[in-house]
Formats: structure tokens, sequence, C-alpha cells
């Protein structure tokens, strides 16, 4: 049954086993399952849940870390599988990364992978990136998004280092700013004057859809 290959691989992510982790998720494919359904029902279930735990003190970093290992190793199966679904389409450039003094990337990672699945070209920064790195690749790359990620509330304010640097520079009005992350609310965001908050790497999929189609969806912060 569904339910019961989708449960072990959530399992299977909570012990950090990423060996195992590749060969269920390649055992829930042969099976018939959809990538949606994987991520859906195995990925982002273990993602939230590991995320609760953290915040509430009862793992920590390295057990966080050790997750984050067997979802990479789920994402390289399912990977080629998203992109050959894109059809070779390429509907903007988003330059995305976890901010300074942040270490996770599951989350980032995610909507990296559904990014890319809608056909955006997208330049991964990873984690710990520094304001002055995001700038630099705003003005190498010239994205029509940059996706800013924060999992820790400590590190919620270089959100606002961000965005304010990319504006003294005067190459504000050339990016539109997607922020998220765990402990980031709709309210931070706008008070931060980004542009798009989004909860989850599905709405952040379709609100860079509407960003690029230049249309005002209940993601844009007015």
């Amino acid at each position: 049954m569904e339910e019961d290959i989708l449960q072990e691989l959530e399992q299977i992510i909570y012990t950090g086993d990423a060996q195992a982790a590749k060969i269920t998720t390649e055992k829930a494919l042969s099976m018939g399952y959809s990538t949606h359904s994987i991520i859906e029902k195995a990925l982002i279930p273990s993602m939230k849940e590991m995320g609760n735990q953290l915040h509430s003190g009862e793992i920590f970093i390295p057990e966080v870390l050790m997750a984050s290992r067997a979802i990479h190793a789920c994402m390289y199966v399912l990977k080629p599988i998203i992109s050959h679904y894109s059809g070779g389409r390429r509907r903007g450039v988003v330059v995305i990364g976890t901010v300074a003094g942040d270490l996770h990337d599951i989350g980032k990672n995610l909507v990296a992978m559904v990014l890319r699945s809608r056909g955006f070209s997208v330049i991964d920064l990873g984690i710990d990136v520094t304001k002055e790195e995001f700038l630099d690749a705003v003005c190498r790359y010239r994205p029509d998004i940059l996706a800013l990620s924060a999992l820790l509330t400590t590190t919620i304010p270089e959100l606002k280092n961000v965005i304010d640097y990319i504006t003294e520079a005067g190459v504000r009005p050339q990016v539109s700013i997607m922020v998220g992350g765990a402990p980031v609310t709709a309210s931070y965001a706008k008070e931060i004057k980004a542009d798009v908050y989004t909860n989850d790497m599905f709405e952040a999929s379709e609100a860079a859809m509407e960003l690029i189609n230049r249309k005002i969806s209940k993601y844009t912060l007015k």
C-alpha cells in the first residue's frame, strides 16, 4: 500500500539513513507512486516534524543534518524525473540561498527542486550565504527572483540585512524578493519590504509563476 511505503520512507528520513532512503524512494517509484506523492506524503511531513522537534529542543542540529542527508538521497532519485517533466522550458531565473549564520538547507533544496520542475533556471548559493554574496549573485546573474531562506529565529534578522544591503546598492528594483522559512511570518516579510512570502515549496512555486507572469496574488505583500 502507498501509505505503508511512504510512512516507511518518512521513518527512514528521521533516522538519517541516506542509503535506505535512496533505495526506498526507488522502490516507491517502481511501484508507480508519483514524485508528488513521495514529496507530499513522506518528505514534507518529515521535514516539518524535524523542524518542530528542533524548535522544541527534542532534537538538535546534528540530527537535522543527518535527516538532511537522507532527504538529499531522495532528491537525487527524484530530480531527473522532475527535470524530465519540465520539458526544457525556461520560465525565469531564480537565485536561492539560506542566509548567513543558518546551516539548514532541506526546505531550500525542496523549493529549488520544485522550481526547476516548473521550468525555472535555479542558481543555488547554498547555506550560510552573506549579504555580499547575495548582492554579487544578483549583479552577476540578473535573476527575476531572489529567494531567501531562514530557519532559525536567530537568523531571521539577516533577511532584513540582505534586503537593506541590496537596496543600498541600488539594484533592488531589478529583482523580486521572496522570503520563507519556518519562523518567518507574512507580517515580518512585509515589514522588511520583501515582495512575496510563502509557507512551503508549492506556494513558492506558485508565487514564482505569478511573479514571472506579473500577476498580483495572495502571496504578494502590499
